[in-house]
């Protein structure tokens, strides 16, 4: 009787089983659609954004509001910022022939996950100046009337469910950042 060459070997993980290459490919067709879905729904949302805002410009500068027309503006500019963003930084990674399965759905992980870290910087950032100079114009309108302190008063409610909803937003973005990292870490680690 001849013995193997690694004993070891043979008692250790005898139930092991590979994955076959079209669970990976399905991996990857899955989180790639998922990925083409989100983007569509956040160019159709971008494109919304710029007809109501454009609109409001267009409304504001006929009525002589020129802070309300500019924050409209700056609105529009930021939308196209983040679309312009959404396609640089979050889109599908087109597949190199070169590449296994694993190593191409790392590289989507990692991708997505620095896309989803970054969202502060590169998806609300943009927003910012134009929500910013709005609250400015519309309490500085109010303060001509009833004064400073009832107008931030009145602005202070509608102002802090718009940064908490940004701020959801990034939350969001940072969770789901974390599990897109962990993916892309347990990859690795089969390398």
């Amino acid at each position: 009787m001849t013995r193997p060459p690694m004993p070891g070997w043979d008692s250790q993980n005898s139930d092991a089983s590979f994955s076959a290459p079209s669970d990976c490919a399905a991996r990857i067709g899955k989180f790639e659609r998922r990925i083409r879905f989100r983007n569509i729904t956040e160019y159709a949302a971008g494109t919304l954004v710029i007809l109501l805002f454009a609109g409001m410009a267009i409304g504001a500068f006929m009525r002589d509001e020129l802070l309300i027309t500019l924050s409209a503006l700056l609105t529009v500019g930021g939308a196209i910022v983040v679309m312009v963003g959404l396609k640089r930084r979050a889109s599908n990674l087109d597949r190199r022939p070169e590449d296994a399965c694993l190593v191409h759905l790392r590289r989507q992980y990692q991708r997505q996950y620095e896309a989803l870290r970054d969202v502060p910087r590169w998806y609300l950032a943009p927003l910012m100046p134009g929500v910013i100079l709005f609250y400015y114009a519309v309490t500085s309108r109010v303060a001509e009337v009833t004064g400073w302190l009832r107008a931030i008063e009145g602005a202070a409610g509608p102002a802090a469910i718009t940064f908490g909803i940004f701020a959801l937003v990034a939350l969001a973005n940072w969770i789901g950042a974390r599990a897109l990292k962990k993916k892309a870490d347990e990859i690795e680690a089969l390398a």
